[in-house]
């Protein structure tokens, strides 16, 4: 009895016990589900930044939530954030790989990304276990569609629709591949029936106004608009589409009607009054807009963003000074405020695409003293020290940026050309490819990484992305020019003349596809082919240089030299203030003897474009043509002095100097360049091989060390071999060789690492390879300074062997 009494007891503390856990665990249970329950309410009226807060709140509660990951990652999709929506999204599939929502998010953002094939791949299991899940059969047909199967993708999106007659994304899709079929009237009839199940759903009834407009019944399309403004009176975007659709019909009181609806609907927003001002300045006149603007600011004088939208609609319309002027006030008015911080701005970035560099620096340290993160002052001083050949300060102002704008695709690509300027072309590719990754679809960035991989020389690689650029956007015509440029350098003239054929089908007014079409002629030789390819360019754009200039080649090349110069004679005179133009004239002058005519016409030139480098260097050849170095001498001189950060100019006067004798001139030149541009790897790579190849003494020695100190770690065969000789001239031959032997193995085919590894083989006792490598560097006509150098080397080694 006392054993079944005890036994009791234990029973009703262990009961109490679990009412007590389950208590507990009930009160963070339901208040998990309470933060659920409200942010789905927020997330379905679109109130996004209190969806976050309760769907935060709730992953607060169980980290380990599937269903707080996925709707955190809705969230952060319909932000526009894709790259947190996918990382939420795969934490959500890792948590429950049976939960199909966050499988069918993701997988509509690869199918809708490019990615159809990896959208079916991450889908497949998910559908293995839920067959008739309605989303993730939609992304299915929405992936078969992008893989060109419309019958697959007509069988996934029926079975959806059946399933759930009123789902917007499946009744989307199915009626996307009616109108593909051109049946359009089976496809307005079925989102009419789904409006009719779901008559409070925006998307549906914007998906049948556009079905409305294809089938050209703009009253049903009108009256779907009105109903969705209707459902969202607070909605702008839902105005601005209605406004858009009477503007289109050029129903434009209606129109105006609507966005003066919305000011009224939103009286404190500047963002509709601003769409106001847009439509009046388009529609109606500029003085308008601007009338409209001022009426605005004038019953709110403490709205900035009016004044500053008043300064942008000013130097947009050409009336800098006005808007100088409003800015200016902005600054007298807020000091420090944000508003006169963004007035800075705007004022640095005028002054910066005046090249008044030095305004634009004094306004952004002024901002970024106040506020060291403003991202558009470290944007604009990036600006500057590129333009100035500083891209290392420039990258520590862009990754600044980036801390804040993660997903700042323009930051990324602007931080890559920053780090290619620097000499680091991984980090550029990294940059690059993480944008890719975040903007799968971006042609620019793809193109802009083509271009790095062909400085890099990995055509092989270049030419499969552009070819999927071209697939992805083939109206493209950077992607497509530079896709014929790839083909050329790896000589695939068959793919070249392919490609550039269809760029001149897309772009007959152009004259790139015409001139890139001659360029391969002259390639193959096919000269009567590339004149009419050239002359055609010139026909539809007649100042197209590039064109001219190849053109004017050909013919001097063919014993035609008088057409030549006669057809850009006649287009200097038509354009006397053409720089290129007179450029390309002086040279056809020096290459028919004409010196002083090429002088003249020269001198032209650099009034034309006092900040072109070009012609001033073509000015020093025709001096030297003429036998005059001194003249020369001050060409190149004043060109520096003009242009200080045209490195060729330094270049080509280093080495007039170095063939003069002058070699201690040489050495000052490319000091001075170094010094101002510190990052310059080529700079760094002139100075050193000239010290080490005229010099012997320790101080010489040291500065190349320390000029070359960073290339050890390159990528680039030149700069590799740089390091590498340097060391070989200070006796570290040890040290040197394997530099060197990376050198080679980067740039298989330059003589001058060939030699170079040759010499350091050859003094770590490595005969064998070193007789190989020094026989590839001479073989041929070995014309590179060392040549003897090796000839005598290779000498001793066939004396000993004898």
């Amino acid at each position: 009895m006392n054993q079944h009494r005890t036994f009791m007891r234990g029973l009703m503390v262990l009961g109490w016990l679990a009412v007590a856990l389950t208590a507990g665990c009930g009160g963070a249970e339901s208040r998990y589900l309470d933060h659920l329950d409200r942010g789905k309410q927020f997330l379905a009226a679109d109130n996004l930044d209190k969806a976050a807060i309760e769907f935060r709140n709730a992953l607060q509660i169980r980290p380990k939530s599937a269903e707080a990951l996925y709707l955190n990652g809705q969230v952060a999709e319909r932000r526009g954030n894709v790259r947190g929506a996918v990382g939420l999204y795969e934490s959500a599939i890792e948590v429950n790989p049976d939960f199909p929502a966050p499988v069918a998010s993701l997988g509509r953002i690869y199918a809708f990304a490019g990615l159809p094939e990896k959208a079916l791949t991450l889908i497949a299991p998910a559908l293995a276990k839920h067959p008739d899940d309605v989303e993730l059969l939609t992304v299915r047909a929405a992936a078969h569609l992008q893989s060109k199967d419309a019958a697959a993708a007509r069988a996934d999106a029926l079975r959806a629709v059946q399933l759930a007659p009123a789902n917007k994304d499946a009744v989307a899709l199915l009626a996307a591949l009616y109108r593909q079929d051109g049946d359009l009237e089976r496809a307005i009839t079925m989102v009419r029936e789904a409006v009719g199940r779901e008559p409070s759903s925006v998307d549906l009834r914007g998906v049948l106004a556009n079905l409305y407009l294809d089938s050209q019944q703009p009253a049903q399309a009108e009256e779907q608009l009105r109903q969705i403004v209707n459902l969202r009176p607070r909605d702008l975007p839902s105005r601005y589409r209605l406004a858009l659709f009477y503007t289109n019909q050029r129903r434009l009181d209606d129109a105006q009607r609507v966005l003066n609806e919305a000011v009224k609907a939103q009286p404190d927003s500047s963002e509709a009054k601003l769409a106001l001002v847009e439509f009046v300045s388009t529609q109606r006149s500029k003085e308008a807009g601007e009338q409209t603007l001022r009426n605005f600011i004038a019953a709110d004088p403490n709205d900035y963003e009016l004044q500053l939208a008043l300064g942008a609609l000013l130097e947009r319309d050409g009336a800098t000074q006005d808007a100088l002027r409003v800015y200016r006030e902005l600054i007298a008015r807020g000091g420090s405020d944000a508003p006169a911080l963004t007035a800075r701005d705007e004022i640095a970035a005028i002054e910066s695409r005046r090249g008044n560099y030095e305004a634009a620096g004094k306004l952004i340290e002024e901002v970024l003293s106040t506020n060291p993160r403003d991202n558009a002052a470290l944007v604009l001083r990036s600006d500057i020290e590129m333009q100035r050949q500083n891209p290392a300060a420039a990258i520590a102002d862009l990754r600044s940026v980036l801390r804040d704008q993660p997903q700042a695709i323009p930051i990324r690509r602007a931080l890559a050309r920053a780090y290619m300027a620097n000499g680091e072309p991984a980090l550029a590719e990294e940059m690059l490819r993480d944008a890719m990754d975040a903007a799968p679809t971006d042609p620019d960035v793809r193109i802009q990484l083509a271009q790095l991989l062909l400085q890099t020389d990995r055509i092989d690689q270049a030419v499969p992305l552009l070819e999927e650029t071209v697939r992805r956007a083939p109206t493209t015509v950077p992607a497509r020019e530079l896709l014929v440029r790839a083909y050329m350098a790896k000589q695939d003239w068959v793919a070249a003349r392919v490609a550039a054929e269809d760029l001149k089908s897309l772009q007959p007014t152009m004259a790139v596809g015409f001139y890139l079409s001659g360029s391969i002629a002259r390639a193959q030789n096919r000269l009567d082919d590339a004149r009419r390819d050239w002359q055609h360019a010139l026909e539809v754009q007649p100042g197209a240089i590039d064109a001219l200039s190849a053109l004017a080649r050909l013919q001097v090349a063919s014993g035609q030299a008088a057409q030549a110069v006669a057809r850009v004679e006649q287009l200097v005179a038509q354009q006397p203030r053409n720089a290129a133009a007179l450029d390309l004239l002086g040279q056809l002058y020096v290459s028919t003897n004409r010196t002083p005519q090429a002088i003249e016409v020269l001198t032209r030139a650099i009034q034309a474009a006092p900040t072109w480098w070009y012609p001033y260097r073509t000015l020093a050849v025709a001096y030297l043509a003429q036998k005059d170095p001194q003249r020369a001498l001050q060409a190149y001189q004043d060109g520096i002095k003009a242009v200080p950060d045209a490195e060729q100019l330094t270049f080509e006067l280093a080495s007039f100097h170095e063939r003069q004798g002058r070699i201690d001139d040489a050495i000052s030149l490319y000091e001075r360049l170094y010094e101002r541009n510190p990052a310059s790897a080529r700079a760094a790579d002139a100075l050193a091989m000239l010290l080490v190849t005229y010099k012997t003494d320790q101080r010489s020695l040291d500065r190349a060390r320390d000029v070359t100190r960073r290339f050890a770690d390159s990528d680039d065969g030149i700069l590799l071999d740089a390091n590498g000789w340097v060391r070989f001239k200070r006796g570290e031959y040890a040290d040197a060789l394997p530099v060197l032997q990376r050198a080679a193995q980067r740039a298989p085919d330059s003589k001058i690492i060939r030699y170079h590894l040759g010499m350091a083989e050859l003094h770590q006792g490595e005969r064998v390879r070193a007789r190989s490598d020094l026989e590839t560097a001479l073989s041929g006509s070995a014309k590179f300074a060392g040549a003897d150098e090796a000839r005598t080397a290779l000498a001793s080694l066939e004396d000993r062997t004898g």
